[in-house]
């Protein structure tokens, strides 16, 4: 009975199936949060379009176009990732709330605050702005150290995708994509960790919440940086956000999806993680 059940719950995405090789958590800090070690590396950031039989027909159409691909995740570019830590799961609401009792920030628990984060403290925390995950990484690195913060764009993509050929961060042993999505959640996010990892061990990088990363949002990659860099502009006031949330269409949660918002506004199913580069 026992092995029947671990095939059940592989088969559901709760377990990683066999030869899925997560990476071990190298650290946690005095928050609890779970840090993996990601490794340098290259890799193709964003999507190449569907193009037209004249464009495949004259060589100006890639091997793999992606069908849901959007303009903003073009052109696809190679970047090299210098390693760097990322935390296993979302921020939750148990870690927030630490920062929330610590630097006396009840201001932001208002009545739409606990209606949307009324999934117990294991939940990811959402209604969080930029700005206040800015917020919570200063009082991170007063309280642990330095250099945590937000990761870049390139960083999350090279995370999700962690070196696997697939659209989606994380896929169960029938290729079914393993996210809380608007087909499974029931209108609402989950605590996270119950899904899938990906093969670097991360939880939750599809679905669940949208999670803000430090870039200043461009509408392409014309002009990205290629070091794994944040990109930055000279009007910031708009941030780029990864992964979809509980109430996205599955094809949101690729892993080349990027949407946008304002630096100050919580959005219901807005949430993050936090990195570290390596000393």
């Amino acid at each position: 009975m026992k092995h029947l059940r671990v095939i059940v719950w592989i088969a559901m995405g709760l377990l990683p199936a066999v030869g899925v090789q997560a990476q071990q958590v190298s650290s946690r800090n005095t928050l609890g949060i779970a840090m993996v070690s990601v490794p340098g590396g290259n890799f193709s950031m964003g999507s190449c379009l569907v193009r037209s039989e004249r464009d495949v027909f004259l060589g100006r159409a890639c091997e793999n176009p992606d069908h849901d691909a959007k303009m903003n995740e073009t052109p696809q570019h190679t970047v090299s990732v210098p390693a760097f830590q990322i935390s296993k799961t979302e921020v939750t609401l148990r870690q927030f709330k630490q920062f929330i009792v610590s630097t006396g920030r009840e201001n932001l628990v208002d009545a739409q605050f606990m209606q949307h984060n009324n999934q117990g403290d294991s939940a990811p925390v959402v209604r969080v702005s930029w700005n206040d995950a800015q917020d919570f990484v200063r009082w991170l690195n007063q309280v642990d150290g330095g250099g945590w913060r937000l990761p870049s764009e390139a960083e999350w993509e090279y995370a999700c995708r962690a070196n696997t050929p697939g659209r989606f961060c994380s896929v169960t042993v029938n290729e079914t994509v393993s996210a809380w999505t608007a087909d499974n959640s029931a209108g609402h996010q989950h605590p996270v960790g119950l899904m899938l990892p990906n093969a670097w061990g991360l939880h939750d990088m599809s679905g669940n919440a949208w999670e803000w990363v430090q870039d200043c949002w461009t509408d392409s990659y014309a002009a990205a940086p290629t070091d794994g860099s944040a990109a930055q502009g000279s009007n910031c006031s708009f941030h780029a956000l990864r992964g979809g949330a509980w109430n996205s269409p599955v094809w949101e949660t690729r892993a080349a999806t990027r949407i946008n918002n304002s630096a100050d506004y919580r959005g219901n199913q807005y949430g993050f993680r936090v990195a570290r580069s390596v000393r």
